[in-house]
């Protein structure tokens, strides 16, 4: 097996309450050892006996020979961290499957980007300013409030008539601190919101924005990797 040096950061070691189990698959022996940790899916890593963990919002280590777990980033000798690097690729498949028909569709440009926000997150306004200001973009935005007054402001963007022109508004900032958004009662924005906060739970999302463009995920408002992923 290829060799790779790594760091280990943060690592803390749970120790289970069953004894090492012979002749259990590595997934089965985890399940016994650790019942209440669900996951998606263990995969070998590139260090001998040590197993990747991905539980749809996190990636840790398994190794089931000492049966402990570790929680923390591998980094690699080129400070590569490789434990991100995986999450980020997972997210990405699951990014690719986003039913876009459920987003908010801003723009008519040729070049795709798929954006999870919060209204009043201050990246994701810089993220708007970045993409309002290109004509080659479609955005599809999916939400996600981080609080009350955030979710108002989504729920006031489609209540509207022109909920592009709305997004525009609450992007820029016009209505902070509005009292008079329209928060209407409707049973079908409320369902589109749910959907919304459920996309973002399914794909693991940790913070906003987060961005998928031509196959990759850039988790932040990263200007200069996203310049070049839209680069022709």
């Amino acid at each position: 097996m290829k060799k790779l040096t790594v760091t280990i950061l943060l690592t803390f070691f749970i120790f289970p309450s069953f004894v090492f189990a012979k002749n259990l698959s590595v997934e089965e022996q985890f399940k016994q050892s650790f019942p209440q940790n669900k996951f998606e899916s263990i995969t070998p890593t590139e260090i001998e006996g040590m197993y990747e963990v991905y539980a749809g919002n996190q990636i840790y280590y398994y190794m089931p020979k000492e049966d402990v777990l570790l929680y923390g980033s591998m980094i690699s000798k080129n400070g590569v961290n490789i434990t991100r690097e995986s999450y980020l690729k997972k997210t990405a498949q699951k990014m690719a499957k986003l039913p876009l028909d459920s987003a908010l569709k801003i723009g008519k440009g040729k070049k795709t980007v798929v954006e999870f926000l919060d209204p009043d997150c201050y990246y994701c306004r810089e993220s708007y300013k970045f993409f309002s200001a290109r004509k080659d973009v479609t955005t599809y935005v999916f939400f996600f409030p981080l609080s009350q007054e955030s979710g108002n402001k989504i729920k006031h963007i489609f209540c509207s008539k022109d909920p592009a022109k709305t997004y525009a508004d609450v992007m820029s900032g016009k209505l902070d601190h509005n009292p008079q958004l329209n928060v209407c009662a409707d049973a079908k924005i409320d369902e589109k919101i749910n959907t919304h906060i459920q996309l973002a739970s399914q794909i693991g999302l940790r913070g906003t924005p987060l961005l998928y463009i031509k196959g990759q995920v850039i988790d932040g408002f990263d200007r200069p990797v996203i310049e070049k992923l839209l680069q022709d």
